[in-house]
């Protein structure tokens, strides 16, 4: 996969710039953000309870997305030194790994008709500012191949067939693949998994329809959402958005492995119908951001956390230099059988620095508690960035 998404890049580097007309984006990030230090009260092992400290690891990170009339791109890539924490050896070894973290490519062929390959469209109301993520059920696109219309300026029809993209070899097992006669009992997915959805903006509100694995009984997604942005012309500093997703199997809020966490200390919402909303409000020196998301078959055993709820608030120290406030809980309240799951608790505060237009440097403190169970991190990062 790594030599077919260089090929992908280096062709959009190519046309993009064959064209009329081109935008880029790019960044390098170097950063650290895991635990340094945290405590499990009931360790697993030989122990009854464990403190630990840790090298955090530290990550390289490259992004690079173009646009143009024809054609978009992006990819983002990793590169970790880290040490082999869990070694039963006495030595700690330490080691360089990597990964494609993210990667699109779109094509438009005519101008209403998007071809695109593993792109994630999203309704703006299925965005989590906070979590800085999006609502799974939002998707009107997928991790496959997805075919988007738009036969009016303000809106999107999408049709999308989600498969994954293995490593040096074609997808052939379940997971991967996306069979078109899955009709053996060796094959889970028995019908052929395909997604339909649409979005529509305008100044005042976008809404935003989507139906994962239409085909499929038991995994089958309906999402609908909305943004109002200025809510209709009360304010333009501010936004509000709403959803409602059903599923018929248990999924986790944003699906990608994407947890809230501090080290060890880490969790979800799992739904098969999930409430969410949120809102911000921009002024010139600071900005309020704040979010929910509620499983509302809170009875369900499957569901470690029912409830999640975050807010942030950014504010201006000098020109150059901002701070920011964050607190989230992840809540376990409609248990019914077994255990009671302790709520976990974050907060956060960090500092931010703009050096000058290309350079930023950041840092944080980051600490969870869950029951007495607890974890710090120290984020710090160096940012290079330019666009054109």
């Amino acid at each position: 996969m790594k030599k077919t998404l260089f090929t992908f890049s280096l062709l959009a580097f190519v046309l993009c710039f064959a064209s009329a007309e081109i935008n880029f984006s790019f960044y390098n990030k170097l950063y650290e953000d895991s635990a340094i230090s945290q405590h499990w009260d009931n360790y697993p092992g030989t122990y009854d309870s464990k403190t630990k400290s840790d090298f955090p690891g530290i990550i390289n990170r490259m992004y690079f997305e173009v646009f143009s009339d024809r054609l978009d791109a992006m990819i983002k890539a990793d590169v970790k030194l880290d040490d082999d924490d869990d070694s039963p050896l006495e030595t700690e070894h330490y080691y360089l790994s990597g990964r494609i973290k993210d990667w699109y490519l779109e094509f438009r062929p005519i101008e209403p008709v998007t071809l695109s390959l593993h792109t994630g469209i999203f309704s703006d109301g299925s965005y989590l500012p906070v979590y800085d993520n999006n609502i799974n059920a939002g998707n009107i696109g997928s991790d496959g191949f997805t075919v988007t219309v738009r036969p009016i300026k303000d809106l999107r029809i999408a049709l999308t067939t989600p498969f994954g993209m293995k490593s040096n070899n074609w997808s052939n097992t379940y997971g991967e693949a996306n069979f078109l006669n899955g009709e053996e009992e060796k094959f889970e997915n028995k019908n052929f998994d395909v997604g339909l959805g649409t979005i529509y903006g305008s100044e005042l509100f976008q809404v935003g329809f989507s139906i994962q694995d239409i085909a499929d009984n038991d995994e089958r997604q309906i999402g609908a959402y909305i943004s109002l942005p200025s809510l209709f012309g009360v304010s333009d500093a501010l936004t509000v958005g709403a959803g409602f997703a059903h599923s018929e199997s248990f999924r986790t809020v944003v699906g990608d492995g994407d947890t809230i966490s501090v080290g060890h200390i880490e969790g979800d919402v799992v739904y098969k119908n999930l409430f969410s909303a949120y809102g911000t409000m921009d002024f010139k020196k600071a900005s309020l951001s704040a979010e929910i998301a509620y499983n509302l078959n809170d009875d369900s055993t499957e569901a470690r956390y029912d409830l999640y709820t975050a807010a942030s608030l950014s504010f201006g120290l000098t020109e150059k230099m901002t701070a920011s406030v964050t607190g989230k809980l992840l809540a376990d309240l409609g248990y019914k059988s077994g255990e009671k799951n302790e709520n976990g608790l974050f907060g956060g505060f960090a500092l931010n620095y703009d050096v000058n237009a290309r350079h930023s440097v950041g840092a944080e403190f980051n600490i969870a508690i869950c029951g007495k169970d607890w974890a710090i991190a120290l984020p710090l990062y160096w940012k290079y960035h330019f666009d054109k």
